[in-house]
């Protein structure tokens, strides 16, 4: 990480202390000026998505911003387990508006019990939700998401280090309301989760700039500096990303995702 010069650090300072609000756009807004359009139907029981074949210099972040979604998105979708691909690699690229609704299309791998796992509800609710009579499930198939629709507010991918109190704390909401928007039974997340941040959030579409520190990362909105706050130690993750344009989704001047 490069360091950090006093100018800078005293912007940074006058930005936090401003406190200024930041022009916002809902994400519905975001999702429908983005290429929905290009999105193809795909699989069984009419899930949407779009079948991508890697080009070179393609990264996961390029094609997050080329379709509107997110990289953890993109990853979940492929069951990834790292940001790295490879040209004429296969993938498949999730409908924003099926992930915002709370839909999941079920991919190689995927059990009732791994997705009732990582969202955070029972594989009962589950087969409720989906009126399923067994617990099989079918790559390409759509299933809902009862947690995800329980509540409004924006996914956040747990990363390690996390704890469900400082998640909360991050951005500004209880405990009890991360556990009821996500029909936790206990106060525990599991690195990979997702898990919906309940109440308004805002969306900005910004220029990353990079880490200002171990915690926060500098942003660039019609000419004026923001940061955000990050989990610690993930900040630097943004330097290669240093001139990018984003779309940065946030609550209570803490990072929820990009893309």
């Amino acid at each position: 990480m490069t360091a950090i010069t006093t100018k800078r650090k005293q912007r940074i300072q006058d930005t936090r202390k401003a406190k200024q609000k930041q022009k916002m756009k809902r994400i519905a807004a975001a999702a429908a000026a983005g290429s929905i359009t290009a999105m193809l139907i795909y699989g069984k029981a009419g899930a949407c998505s779009t079948e991508y074949t890697v080009k070179k210099n393609d990264t996961l972040f390029s094609l997050a911003q080329k379709y509107n979604v997110t990289v953890e998105q993109l990853m979940e979708a492929n069951g990834l387990t790292s940001d790295k691909i490879m040209a004429g690699q296969q993938l498949l690229v999730p409908d924003k508006v099926s992930m915002e609704s709370g839909i999941h299309i079920v991919q190689k791998g995927d059990t009732l019990y791994s997705l009732a796992k990582k969202h955070g509800v029972t594989v009962k609710e589950l087969k409720e939700q989906n009126s399923l009579k067994s617990d099989q499930i079918n790559i390409g198939q759509t299933i809902k998401l009862a947690a995800a629709e329980q509540q409004e507010g924006e996914l956040y991918t747990v990363v390690p280090g996390d704890t469900l109190w400082g998640i909360s704390h991050r951005f500004g909401v209880k405990p009890e309301q991360v556990t009821k928007a996500n029909g936790l039974k206990k106060e525990m997340v599991l690195i990979g989760q997702n898990l919906v941040i309940p109440g308004k959030s805002e969306v900005t579409e910004a220029e990353v700039i990079g880490a200002a520190d171990k915690f926060t990362v500098e942003f660039k909105y019609h000419g004026e500096p923001f940061v955000l706050k990050v989990p610690y130690g993930t900040a630097s993750d943004f330097q290669n990303m240093s001139g990018h344009i984003v779309h940065v989704i946030h609550k209570n001047g803490a990072l929820i995702s990009v893309f």
